[in-house]
């Protein structure tokens, strides 16, 4: 190659450089000159509120990438990799915030909650109460450090630390929480009564009943207790307080009722009981069974059944009562008209499974359990008082 061609080959490079270079740095400037953290916030924004997470993630990658020392956008990074279900990649982001130096003393609180929320998506109960624990420390009244603690100290039965969490969070939640620190004390009483630690239980509901009068679940396992220490009137006053309250829910103290009765010797009292019950308009369909159920005990069969087909006239879809009308009919001897009853019932059956008494994963249990047994969700029901004692 002679010299002129050299040249002209060095001249056609440089050409092609900055044909191609020179646009590409002048366009990598302007977007340095351009760059607006406040901008790519906004678009962060937009796309969770868009439910665009991902285009959530990248927003707040590119603003941790250029400001490494934007701790901020580390931080919500991270909750955001949590929310999408990798709560160890959040935990590693979050951690690694703790050992960097944080101007704002509150940027340091939220890194310390954002730990606590990844330990507790992973479970991992020890950890929680540890950071919890620190946490509370800066802040006593930390509603996330309250909460999560909370959870913690009743994962791992440590029901005392569980109790006192919660009070202080509940307070902070002006009785906003789920669980209620009564219902807490109830589902725990539940497990000792199961236990046959009665007085432990009823230490427990009567504390319950205290805090929140309206926790009528409390209401029928103090009778329980009660019943089972044999102060059978005591706990029939709760029952039937409970069903006066609660006419449409009383089926679950009937049974007792008629336990307790027997035990006290006054089972015909019964009678009177529940047509003291079932006055007013409409009558509640679980008393107007068990009314039902007492005159056919007595013989009095076309009372029970005149009863049983006014209420199945206006709630055709009560089994409890058709179940009764049918064994009424065969006592009675009316068997053609027993099959056809049957024949409804039986067709009913699959339209007709019940309300579900839990509305996160429909487990079909008894309503008066505060906390589903199956997926481990709190009632959200609010009771009428939701007072805490100060």
């Amino acid at each position: 190659m002679t010299a002129p061609q050299f040249w002209l080959l060095v001249i056609i490079l440089a050409l092609i450089v900055a044909f191609v270079g020179l646009p590409w740095l002048a366009g990598r400037r302007r977007e340095r000159e351009a760059w607006d953290p406040g901008a790519s916030y906004l678009r962060a924004i937009d796309a969770l509120l868009r439910g665009r997470r991902l285009e959530a993630m990248e927003a707040l990658r590119r603003i941790a990438r250029r400001e490494t020392d934007n701790l901020p956008a580390y931080l919500r990074l991270g909750d955001l990799v949590r929310i999408m279900g990798y709560p160890e990649k959040a935990e590693r982001i979050h951690a690694g915030l703790l050992a960097r130096p944080a101007d704002d003393p509150a940027i340091g609180v939220q890194v310390r909650e954002s730990l606590v929320e990844d330990h507790l998506a992973e479970e991992r109960w020890d950890e929680v109460i540890r950071q919890g624990e620190k946490l509370r420390a800066l802040d006593r009244r930390n509603r996330v450090a309250l909460r999560a603690l909370t959870r913690a100290y009743e994962a791992k039965q440590d029901w005392e630390n569980a109790f006192s969490c919660l009070d202080e969070w509940s307070r902070e939640e002006n009785g906003r929480t789920l669980p209620r620190p009564a219902q807490l004390r109830i589902h725990v009483a539940r497990l000792w009564l199961a236990e046959d630690r009665t007085k432990e239980s009823r230490r427990l509901l009567e504390e319950a009943m205290k805090l929140d009068a309206g926790e009528e679940e409390g209401r029928v396992l103090l009778g329980d207790v009660l019943a089972r220490e044999g102060e059978h009137e005591k706990a029939c006053e709760l029952w039937l307080e409970f069903a006066r309250r609660n006419p449409e829910r009383s089926e679950p103290v009937i049974e007792r009722l008629e336990r307790s009765y027997f035990e006290l010797g006054r089972f015909g009292d019964l009678l009177q009981v529940y047509e003291r019950l079932a006055q007013g308009s409409p009558s509640p369909a679980p008393v107007t069974v068990a009314l039902a159920d007492m005159h056919r005990r007595r013989g009095r069969i076309d009372e029970a059944i005149h009863l049983l087909e006014s209420l199945l006239a206006s709630r055709p879809k009560n089994r409890a009562a058709r179940r009764l009308l049918v064994s009424c009919l065969v006592q009675n001897k009316r068997v053609e008209s027993a099959l056809r009853e049957l024949d409804t019932l039986l067709r009913d059956l699959p339209a007709d499974s019940g309300a579900a008494s839990c509305p996160r994963c429909r487990y079909d249990g008894s309503d008066l359990e505060p906390k589903c047994p199956r997926c481990g969700a709190w009632q959200p029901t609010v009771p009428s008082n939701t007072s805490v004692r100060a």
